[in-house]
């Protein structure tokens, strides 16, 4: 589905009878309609929310976070705040589920080493592929028995794969 890029996010999508006329792309027909300097002409592929949302809890010492989105250098920063400040509120297990993140890098991994080397335990609820993947490679790269976070796969991974 293609949107024009400055079109609210609440805007229905363009319908098929709008379609550019015959023998002319849709690019093509934007770009001549679209006045000068103006943003509408541009189209977006709408796909996952690259948005990072996380929601967390904290209960009798297990902090259980939900993430979703991308998380990167930049993203990652309010998780990595969030577990300190539940590790500071006594939380020494975390249970996380990742089944919504649709990207992830070092950050994330990082994230897990600063609460690992705070004496938690991570276990993992559900994964991503993004996750899957990420973790499998610092495993490779880093071997086995050389520290790192120490993540439980505690349930089935999201979508039964």
């Amino acid at each position: 589905m293609r949107t024009p890029i400055d079109a609210p996010l609440h805007a229905p999508a363009p319908s098929a009878s709008e379609a550019p006329p015959e023998g002319r792309s849709e690019a093509a027909s934007a770009a001549t309609a679209a006045p000068q300097g103006s943003f509408a002409g541009l189209t977006a592929e709408s796909g996952p929310d690259p948005l990072p949302r996380i929601r967390a809890t904290l209960r009798d010492g297990v902090l259980a976070v939900s993430l979703a989105g991308e998380f990167d250098h930049f993203t990652s920063a309010p998780l990595r705040g969030l577990l300190a400040e539940g590790a500071a509120r006594g939380a020494r297990r975390l249970v996380l589920d990742t089944a919504l993140v649709t990207f992830c890098d070092s950050a994330l991994l990082h994230a897990l080493d600063q609460w690992a080397r705070g004496g938690g335990r991570a276990e993992l609820a559900t994964t991503s592929r993004s996750v899957r993947l990420l973790l499998a490679t610092a495993a490779r790269v880093r071997g086995p028995g050389t520290g790192g976070p120490q993540v439980v796969p505690s349930l089935p991974r999201a979508g039964g794969r």
